[in-house]
């Protein structure tokens, strides 16, 4: 699906969490059908978990406003409902010995793309490897074929009038 397609058209948004006071970046997964936000933590604790859930609550919270707001509801004919969406942990994640939550985040959302199963036990070292191979390639790819990206083109001008 392309960026900027409409919301109601989505099955499922991904987004990443930056959880500050624990200096540690989640994955969350809105699942627009289901009114639920799927949270991808890699680095699973109690006290870790809690402030995971709390750092996925202000998504919970504001999406069904912001939904309401743009008419998302009214597009596929779904009553307005602005209660909170509930926030649900993903278990069985492999987790982190060291701070590689960002390949992580990263490699959960392929697996999901990808509709894989998240292996219980996880090489990050060939995740990280193969991830920046990847962006090199890319950056290449863009470098030599001459390529800009939406958002690293210069700005278009105003619009000539030919008459």
């Amino acid at each position: 699906m392309l960026c900027g397609s409409p919301w109601h058209l989505c099955d499922h948004v991904f987004f990443i969490i930056h959880m500050e006071t624990e200096s540690h970046w989640i994955l969350g997964r809105l699942n627009i059908e289901e009114r639920r936000v799927y949270m991808y933590n890699s680095l699973s604790t109690a006290m870790k978990d809690s402030a995971a859930i709390k750092a996925c609550q202000p998504f919970a919270v504001l999406l069904p406003h912001f939904f309401a707001l743009f008419d998302e509801f009214k597009k596929e004919n779904k009553p307005v409902c602005l209660d909170p969406f509930e926030v649900v942990k993903v278990d069985g994640l492999p987790q982190q010995t060291s701070n590689d939550c960002g390949c992580f985040v990263a490699s959960f959302a392929e697996y999901f793309i990808d509709m894989k199963p998240i292996p219980p036990i996880f090489d990050v070292e060939k995740h990280r490897d193969r991830l920046a191979v990847l962006f090199y390639k890319y950056a290449r790819m863009k470098e030599v074929e001459f390529i800009d990206s939406e958002d690293e083109a210069p700005p278009k001008g105003p619009k000539k009038n030919l008459s």
